[in-house]
């Protein structure tokens, strides 16, 4: 789904959050909104229900709701939580770019990242910020339509995107620590070629250039804000050959690690 040029170009017309009640139950109408409206669960369960389908919902749940569509919105004896942006693209919607579902609803992983994004959208909006809370809307857009490709790319099951995530968020925190496919497969009781499978599945790229990826971005880090040599960057990373190293980096950034330098 190329969503790149759509997230450019983004109109928010109400935001909030609801805490819905007891007696809380949700009816569009036959006619819809007349905007889009994406709609995240922060708390306890129910479902949306439209003339094609129903969907259940819980904590992470997160629609994409689309105009000019009758909703349905019930919950369980937990009450809901929910935060909601109703918003428009204002360059135009390519056809057939979101298919011919009544909604796309997804399950997101970070909730706290989307919590948080939500809640600055909703308190820059209100503080007549509108600019700034379109980008952050923007950030959140992504982060939803990101949980999208992860999900069609996987084939081995709806809780693996789930699982790549925690895997990537591990990378990420300590890149320089020797993370081993082999070790996560293990942890998570899986053979290293299918969690391999798995990985690149998800992500677009193998497991061991995602974690050179990291290593390297860091690294790229390191120049720009330290005054660790060459050497003391490929060490501080986990590398034991400062020369594989400088050649994994020229890879990556096309340039050396001293030039990088030099540039910034």
């Amino acid at each position: 789904m190329e969503t790149k040029n759509l997230l450019k170009n983004i109109k928010i017309n109400s935001c909030g959050i609801s805490d819905c009640d007891a007696h809380w139950r949700w009816d569009t109408g036959k006619n819809g909104f007349q905007d889009f409206d994406l709609w995240f669960v922060l708390r306890g369960k129910g479902r949306i229900i439209t003339e094609r389908e129903t969907a259940e919902v819980r904590q992470g749940s997160c629609m994409l709701l689309f105009p000019n569509t009758h909703y349905v919105g019930e919950h369980d004896k937990d009450f809901l939580l929910t935060m909601n942006v109703h918003f428009q693209f204002d360059s135009g919607i390519p056809e057939g770019i979101f298919g011919e579902a009544p909604f796309l609803h997804k399950q997101i992983y970070d909730i706290g990242y989307m919590r948080d994004t939500l809640s600055r959208v909703i308190r820059l909006y209100n503080a007549d910020k509108s600019d700034s809370a379109c980008a952050f809307f923007a950030a959140a857009l992504s982060e939803y339509f990101e949980v999208s490709v992860m999900e069609e790319k996987s084939e081995f099951g709806a809780d693996k995107p789930s699982l790549v995530q925690k895997i990537c968020d591990r990378i990420n925190i300590a890149p320089e620590e020797a993370h081993s496919l082999a070790a996560f497969a293990a942890e998570y009781g899986y053979s290293a070629d299918y969690l391999g499978r798995v990985f690149s599945g998800a992500v677009g790229i193998s497991f061991s250039e995602y974690v050179a990826n990291t290593r390297i971005n860091k690294a790229k880090f390191l120049l720009s804000s330290t005054e660790l040599s060459v050497e003391g960057v490929a060490d501080a990373l986990g590398y034991y050959d400062t020369c594989y190293f400088i050649r994994q980096f020229k890879r990556i950034t096309g340039t050396s690690p001293g030039r990088y330098r030099k540039g910034k």
